[in-house]
């Protein structure tokens, strides 16, 4: 019977004062900064794909830059895969979990940029 998974969060206060608050203050910062700047790809990518007019500077900078970087994302993903894989391999058979690809290559869609 597997065993029912439970996620807690703590909220911790840290003052001021304290010599880690510098440090925790900037990875806040960092990680709103990176919230919103994967929000607006998203948004970016997505009025740009289902839209029939043309693309706004924008909307053509986040195009040109998913373009230039699914190939290396694409390389990553299959590479920790057939990590995975080969690491289920030297398992015994009955051992062996089955890995879900989560390496789906992506077609790149020809958009007129």
């Amino acid at each position: 019977m597997q065993q029912d998974k439970r996620y807690r969060t703590y909220q911790m206060w840290i003052k001021p004062g304290h010599r880690l608050f510098p440090y925790f203050q900037g990875l806040c910062g960092q990680s709103k900064n990176l919230y919103n700047t994967t929000n607006f790809f998203i948004r970016q990518a997505y009025t740009a794909l289902t839209q029939d007019k043309e693309l706004q500077p924008l909307q053509q900078e986040v195009l040109d830059t998913l373009h230039y970087w699914i190939d290396k994302m694409n390389e990553a993903k299959l590479l920790a895969y057939e990590k995975k894989v080969a690491k289920e391999l030297l398992k015994s058979a009955d051992e062996r979990k089955r890995v879900k690809p989560t390496y789906s290559p992506f077609q790149r869609r020809r958009v007129q940029w």
